[in-house]
């Protein structure tokens, strides 16, 4: 027969270890898509006056003759 305290701890270290694993793939997430969002304000769009980034895509952002935003490049990663 097998003691409450034993399955208890089992089932506790499971869980432990299974929340560890989140966190740390959840911080590699945020990682690589601030990586992502350096790579593409800082050196993608470096010539441009404005960057936008979400989801993979990068747009880079001009000003026209009339004032207004208009889209001078977009790359898509991933």
């Amino acid at each position: 027969m097998v003691n409450g305290w034993k399955v208890t701890a089992i089932i506790s270290l499971t869980l432990l270890i299974s929340i560890i694993g989140l966190v740390v793939w959840g911080y590699c997430e945020v990682v690589e898509e601030e990586e992502a969002f350096n790579n593409c304000y800082y050196n993608t769009c470096a010539n441009y006056y404005d960057a936008w980034y979400e989801s993979g895509v990068c747009t880079c952002y001009d000003i026209n003759d009339y004032g207004e935003y208009e889209i001078a490049k977009t790359t898509y990663n991933k």
